[in-house]
Order: C-alpha cells, then structure tokens, then sequence
C-alpha cells in the first residue's frame, strides 16, 4: 500500500497542479490524483483510496478521472498517435492508452474489419490501414467538434427564450402549477385489471396489452430521437469511456454536481473548447413533475402509481400527459430540447426537474437519452449497484470508470439492498388489509384476483403458523421446505403469486386505499404520507427471495425489541458486485475512513488478484502537531475494559465519570464524546447522576445528549453550537452509529476534542451477526482453510465492523488544514498493536502511547494553550 510519505520524492520537480485542480492542491491531494491517475492508466481492476474527510477527495476525485479521460480522448480517439507518458510528470506530455484499450482501440472506432481469420492473408497494406485510420479520426473528430458549437448554439438559443438560468430562478419563483384532469383518484383506481393467472402475462384488457410494453416503447423512442430544423447534429457517443460516479444520498451527488461546477479541463479537441457533458441520474422522487404523483412521499408507492398512470385504467384518467408520447413528432422534438438542454451546462437533480417542468415533459425518462453523451453521470447506489436498475437505463457499463464515493459502508449497503425480514405482527397487519380490501370490493374483482388475494392471505397465515408453533433461535438457518411442512401451503404456488403481486400492482392499490380510509377517519387535510416501508411492499419482496432464494443469501431465525424475525440475508455480496467489476474498465471505492481495507479484498472482490488491486491511503492536509492522539488505559487503580461482560462494572464507571471531569477541565471549547450503545450511555449518564459526577460536568460545560429521535437532532446540534459561540464550552455525548457520527462535520471549536468510549463490537448474539459470521467460517473452510482459519477470519471481521465505526467517529473532528483537536481512546484494548493498525494510518501515525492520566493532562494542556497563543498572534 503506498502511504503519504513514500511518494513525497516524486514531486520535487514536477509541475505543482497538472490536474487542472481549481485552487492550489496541497501535496496530499495532488498523491491522490496521481494515484487515482495511475490506478486507471495501468489498467489495475480495482483501486481503494482513503482520504480524510476535510481534504477535498471529491474535487480531487474529479480532478485526476477527467484528467485522464480528457487525455485518452485526445490521444487515442481524435489522434492515431501515443505516449507512455504521464501529465503529471510532464505538462505537455500525452496519457497512454491502458493496455487493455490500445490493443483493441482499431476495432472499437471501427478502423478495422471484422474479417475472419482465414481470410487474414488477405488483409490490405499497412499504409491503407493507416490512411482509412486518419479518415475516420478526422470524420469522429470533426464531429465532435460540430456538436460542441452545437450546443453553444442552444445554449444561447435557450438564454434567450422561456427558460432561463435554472439554478439562479430556483430559489426566486414557484414552480408553475400544472393542470390535471382530476386531483383525486376515485374509487376505479384502488382495483387492480382484470387478472388471469393462466395467461401469458397475467393481465388483460386493450389498454394493459398496449402498455405492456410502454417501458421498452418509451426506450425506443428516446433512441430514435433526431429533433428537427437547421441546428440538427446527430448524436455521438465521443468516447467509449464514461466515468460513473454514485454516492449513498441525494445531498452529496447534489455537492458532487456544484464541484464538478468548479473545474475546467484542457479540451481534447485542438481547435475548439469543450465543456464538461454531465448528467446526474435519481430516482421518480426527485424528477417526478406529475402534481399528484409527485406527492407521494413512499418510494414505492410513487413507483407503481406511475406506471398505473401510464396503465389508463382509469376512465377518468388520461394518463400521465408529461410521458413521452409514442409515434409523437411534438415528443420527440421535446426530449431533444430536454436532453441538449441538460448538456449545455452542469446541472443538479433539482435543475432537471424544473427543466422538465417548464418544457413539459418527463425529466424521469427524458434524461436517459443523453446518457451516451456525457463524459460523466452522477447517480445514487441503489442505480449503480442493482444489476436490473442498470439494465432499465441502458448505462453503458463496459469499460467505464466507476467512483464509489463513501465506500466505508458499501459492504452494509449491498448486504441491506439484498436482505429484508417480517414478522408475525406484520403479517397479521396485512391479512387484515387484505381482508378488508376484498370484502370492500369483492363484487367488482373479477374472478383471478378474487382467489390470488385469498391464496395471499392464506400464505401469510401459513407463516404466522410457523413463526408461532415454531422455538427459534437467532442465527439458526431456516429451509423454505421446513415454513411449508405439515400444512397444505405446497398447493398454493408462491411463482403465481409473485407474479400476481408484481403484474396486478396491487400492494399500490391496497396501501393507497388504505391511506385514504386512514386520511378520512383522521379528517386530515394535510397531504398523504406512507409508511417507509409499506407491508405489502415487504411481502412482495419476502415471496420474491421464498420463490429464488439464492446460494449468496440464507433465511434465519432473530430477534429485535423481543419481537421475532424470519429474517432473510444476503450473506456474500461479491456475486452481487461481480458484474459492475467485470464489465467496467476499473472501479475505485474512495472514503474518508476506508481501513480495515483487508475487508473488501475479502468478501467484495475475492476473485481479483493483487497484482490488479491498488490501494492508498493519504495523510490529513493538517500538521502533525495539530493532533494529538492519546489511548487511556486505565483511571488510578482502575483498569478500562469497557467489554460487554464488563462494561457494568459500577467502580469502573464511575472511575470513568472522574477521569472525564480531569480531562474536561484541559480541554478546550467542545468535547464530542462517543459511547457504543444508548441504552449504555443511558446507563452511565444515570449512575453519574446519582453520584454527583454529571452536576461536576454540566458546571463546566453545558452537557448535551444525542436525541433517538431523529426530527430533534438540528436543533440539539443548534443549541450545542450556539453554547460554544458564548465562549461557554459544551458537551456532546454522542453514540457510534448514531445520528451524529456520520455525515455531521464538528469543525473548529464544535469539537476540539472527541473521545471514544471503549470498542463498539456489535452485538454478536445477534442472528444476523450469527450468520455472517458462520458464513464466514463455511466459506474459509470451503477454500481449504483450517478450523483455526476460519474462527480467526470470523472473529477478524467482527473487529473490523468496529474498528470502521470507531474511524469514522473519531474522524469528525479534523475538518480542514487549520483545524486542531484532541482524540482520547478511553479503553485498555487501545494500547494492543492489532487494534492500533486497523485505525485510520492520520490517526495511528499520531498515536502517543504509553502516558499515564497526569502525562496526557500536561501534554493536553500544553497543546491548547499554544493553539490559544497562535490564535492571538
């Protein structure tokens, strides 16, 4: 692994920003461009990079890919000619196609024939091949630079007319209100079609025949989009490599798009300049523009009432009128206004959504067609990392570039997109609304849907009858032949009705009605609201894994707030992750807190060997004295082990609650302070309340408390900061995984210091953690490891969940290259070699080890009062 030091000699000659970085890089940030450079450019499969949050990875990130894409533009798709050479080494030297690219660069642009190998003794002479060559880079470059002038043409076009600068106006004027034909849908739209189960797809009916097919409909027009009038250019896909970068929220892909806005690339065309294509992908949520529909606040709820929209069902229902219209001249003319538009510019999710408002048409679909022109598109993880999402919008994976940006929690993410779990309260719920539904509407569903619903219901029952006659114990695996033994559910084929959940839409048609009832009986006015996750969403899903469950994933047994789970888990998320792997040129997983790194290597990628993985890790951009990073052992006699045997030792903490209230007194400013579990740090805040060590604490800075409910957060975090703004320091006892240990930047005074209670394990009796863990061990002796192997590899993994939790904690502290702080590691595990280097290698290098409480409070006092003097200078 290459650390920050080791590339230090690389630079002392070298151009100080070849990366076109929109301020002045500091050496760090220009480490990681290069090695995200070198990564792609010497065709490594996968490349992982930490770097610390506060050290500008995002805008280095975009810097060294589109460094590199400009430069394989430019020297192997419009010039025949290459280099081995790297900009960073020199400013005017050219990126050499990967290796994998440049042996095959003839065929992907078409020089070559595709003729067969006997007849290759037939093939035309070199200079022939070199002169077709020249033409048709000269032709493919040519037109590159006809749609740059294009769209500088549009640009200027639509400046002119109604739509305006979107960004600017966003905030200054109401969307406009839109008409529809009726604002509540009337009691025809809570029934499904009419279904057959016998039939090819279920469903019948014209307009169910006709829309079918609409999805596929809509894909074909959007490719044959031309538009129309003198400014025409043909679409062309410039560059067979696109970068892909994808984020966890809709905050941070909106960040990403407003850096990207910050930059400005050399143009890989000679004569002309060219701007940067981008295109940020969401989800019906954020580019819904339909007045009703948009209003839906669950995701799938909004899904399926826009594809019944599009089913015209309904009498009284047009359909949805911003869908482009199939066969249409106007809709077509409107997606290539739409879709040159987005490309002009960069734009957020937010400005294609009112793009599409104003030209009245649909952003959701409408945004795909300009997915083959972009150099980069931005899209969240649920896009990015299921196989069939990908398929729907047609990205063009094959050897692209694929950022996955905060990738400290991309094992979690795969494992929870793939895993769900019910339990028996839950479906009693929903036969409940299954019942009612069919007695309210059992004389108008024709025959197939009567008896799919009484099969559904009957199903649920069959599951309630075995969570309730069976003796679970978490982590124990469950066979779908055991859920159906001694009972007639072998008669109802669980396919028919998967099929009869996803084909009839009916789980919308039921949660919608059942909201409505929900909305009356309260006479609520304010807007519907469902569930997050609505049960009969859940039940469709739960059959889904009952009718395919895969090698990768398991059913089992567990338990959470003595309430019992049939749980399903996706126990190897590599299979799931294997195709983006295969197909894309590289995949870089970036993140502030990325170590253990061993992980990933492990149960993501375990089929990739070295010599084709990267891995980095850069320092902070802040001095070394700026941190200072102490493991606390012990408190007088008392020795710190804060393990679940041994955490409720009430001399323990109470030695704990006097040690804080020595190092409170040498801090400065705000402490943030981060205990493993609520329930535990409810435990300690009360026994300090009862000895008097709480009252010593708020009377020297005022204590906050991290709230469980979610809604109370901003304002705790107001109060904690407007404390700290009165020069009266504060308090923030904050748990790991809580709401505050991720995504909150403490920068400056809101924390300068963080001290971490003990080692947040998670719960290992969970059945989850049972699981995983067996898993691993199954997996480790399947590959020819020993007993002894596999327990290690469990027991190893376990550590790492907490050791990323404890990294990215601690991490809230530093926050830019001024910044200062403090991190205390409150627990004897913390002087252990093995625990020390799964930290992150900005925290580890910083570790002063070997210091009792007295040492630490000299150093700690020192440390502060020269940051006190530097500030008053």
């Amino acid at each position: 692994m290459i650390r920050h030091n080791d590339m230090s000699k690389l630079y002392s000659s070298q151009k100080p920003n070849p990366y076109s970085h929109p301020y002045t890089p500091y050496p760090i940030q220009i480490e990681l461009m290069q090695a995200i450079y070198d990564t792609i450019n010497n065709d490594f499969k996968i490349g992982l990079f930490e770097s610390p949050t506060g050290t500008g990875k995002t805008l280095s990130i975009i810097c060294s890919t589109m460094t590199w894409l400009r430069d394989y533009k430019k020297n192997h798709v419009f010039s025949s000619t290459s280099s081995s050479s790297n900009p960073a080494m020199d400013a005017s030297s050219k990126a050499s196609a990967p290796s994998s690219r440049s042996s095959s660069n003839l065929k992907e642009l078409n020089f070559s024939d595709s003729s067969s190998e006997e007849d290759s003794s037939d093939e035309e002479p070199e200079w022939v091949k070199k002169s077709y060559e020249k033409t048709v880079i000269a032709r493919t470059k040519g037109r590159a630079e006809e749609y740059e002038i294009y769209l500088d043409t549009v640009s200027k076009r639509y400046k002119k007319s109604t739509v305006h600068d979107l960004s600017r106006d966003r905030t200054m004027k109401k969307m406009k209100k839109l008409k529809t034909d009726t604002e509540n849908a009337v009691e025809d739209d809570y029934l499904p079609e009419d279904y057959y189960s016998d039939s090819e797809n279920g469903l019948v009916g014209q307009a169910t025949k006709e829309n079918n097919q609409l999805s596929s409909e809509i894909e074909k027009l959007l490719s044959k989009v031309n538009g129309s009038g003198q400014d025409q250019v043909e679409p062309i896909n410039e560059c067979p490599v696109s970068i892909y970068f994808s984020s966890r929220t809709h905050s941070q892909l909106t960040q990403f798009s407003h850096q990207l806005n910050l930059t400005n690339f050399p143009s890989s065309l000679d004569n002309i300049s060219e701007r940067i294509k981008f295109l940020p992908l969401g989800s019906r949520k954020q580019l819904c523009i339909h007045p009703r529909i948009s209003k839906i606040s669950n995701l799938n709820n909004l899904n399926d009432a826009c594809v019944d929209l599009q089913n015209l069902t309904s009498s009284n229902s047009k359909g949805c009128e911003y869908l482009p219209k199939l066969n249409n001249p106007d809709s077509s003319s409107i997606i290539k206004d739409f879709t040159d538009m987005s490309l002009t510019k960069i734009h957020d999710i937010e400005d294609l959504a009112q793009l599409g408002s104003e030209l009245k048409v649909c952003p959701y679909y409408s945004v795909r067609k300009g997915i083959e022109l972009t150099e980069i598109v931005a899209l969240p993880y649920q896009m990015l990392l299921q196989d069939s999402t990908r398929k729907i919008l047609n990205l063009k994976i094959d050897n692209s570039i694929v950022i996955i940006d905060e990738a400290h929690n991309l094992l979690d993410t795969i494992t929870a997109m793939n895993s769900l779990s019910i339990t028996s309260n839950e479906l009693s719920d929903i036969i409940k609304s299954l019942k009612f539904y069919l007695a309210k509407f059992l004389k108008r569903l024709n025959s197939g849907n009567r008896i799919n619903i009484m099969k559904l219901i009957k199903l649920c029952q069959i599951l309630i009858n075995f969570v309730n006659k069976s003796s679970p114990v978490a982590g124990r695996e469950i066979s779908t032949q055991e859920i159906f033994d001694g009972n007639t559910g072998d008669l109802i084929n669980v396919h028919k009705i998967e099929k009869f959940l996803n084909k009839s839409k009916i789980a919308y048609k039921i949660e919608t009605y059942m909201e409505k009832l929900k909305k009356q009986e309260s006479n609520n006015t304010t807007k519907t609201s469902s569930s997050s996750n609505p049960l009969l969403f859940k039940i469709t899903q739960f059959l889904m894994k009952l009718n395919n469950p895969s090698k990768e994933g398991k059913f089992f047994w567990d338990t959470a707030s003595n309430t019992i789970l049939i749980n399903y888990m996706l126990l190897d998320p590599s299979e799931i992750f294997k195709p983006l792997v295969t197909r894309s040129k590289c995949v870089l997983l970036c993140g502030g807190t990325m170590e253990p790194m061993n992980d990933y290597t492990d149960y993501l990628f375990p089929y990739i060997p070295n010599n084709k993985l990267k891995k980095f890790s850069c320092d902070h951009i802040i001095p070394d004295e700026n941190l200072k990073v102490f493991p606390i052992t012990h408190y007088q006699r008392t020795n710190f082990e804060f393990s679940f045997d041994k955490r409720n030792n009430p001399s323990m903490i109470e030695a704990l609650g006097k040690c804080l209230v020595e190092l409170i007194q040498s801090i400065a400013s705000g402490v943030v302070i981060f205990f493993p579990s609520y329930k535990y740090l409810n435990q300690v805040l009360d026994s300090w309340k009862r000895v008097g060590v709480y009252d010593k604490m708020n009377n020297m800075k005022t204590i906050y408390e991290e709230p469980t409910d979610s809604s109370n957060v901003d304002s705790t975090l107001a109060s904690y900061s407007s404390t700290i703004k009165s020069n009266h320091g504060a308090i923030l006892f904050s748990v790991v995984g809580g709401k505050m240990s991720e995504g909150i930047n403490f920068s400056d005074d809101l924390a300068r210091s963080v001290i971490m209670i003990g080692l947040p394990y998670p719960n290992a009796y969970l059945g989850e953690m049972i699981a995983r863990k067996n898993f691993i061990k199954e997996t480790t002796i399947s590959r020819g490891g020993t007993p002894t192997e596999a327990n290690s590899n469990a027991q190893n993994f376990y550590e790492n969940i907490c050791m990323r939790a404890i990294n990215q904690s601690v991490g809230r502290s530093i926050r830019h290259s001024k910044d200062y702080s403090t991190i205390y590691l409150i627990d004897s595990r913390f002087q252990q070699a093995r625990i020390q280097n799964k930290l992150s290698a900005w925290v580890k290098k910083r570790i002063i080890n070997n210091k009792n409480l007295n040492e630490i409070l000299d150093e700690t006092n020192e440390f502060f009062n020269s940051k006190l003097v530097n500030r008053s200078i």
